[in-house]
């Protein structure tokens, strides 16, 4: 549970955090990965991407330190990711 004092843009303490947008009958649906290394990430990131195979997912925003300093680290991943 989280303390008043401190608001959180993710509820978990992992160092890298992605927003994973799919396809939907009606509209879009989001699905995230995370991880401490950009390994655990992309191996997060490649498991949302199977299940959803279908629904054309894409990688819509990856933030290191999504509680702190909110490093926005999308176009790295997208990179390492589509050559994984």
């Amino acid at each position: 549970m989280q303390s008043k004092d401190i608001l959180e843009n993710v509820p978990h303490n992992y160092r890298y955090h992605a927003e994973i947008k799919y396809e939907t009958e009606e509209g879009f649906g989001y699905t995230n990965a995370m991880g401490n290394s950009i390994d655990e990430l992309l191996e997060g990131i490649k498991e949302r991407f199977n299940y959803y195979k279908d629904r054309e997912p894409h990688i819509e925003e990856v933030l290191y330190d999504p509680n702190g300093e909110k490093a926005d680290v999308t176009y790295k991943i997208r990179n390492l990711f589509e050559g994984h």
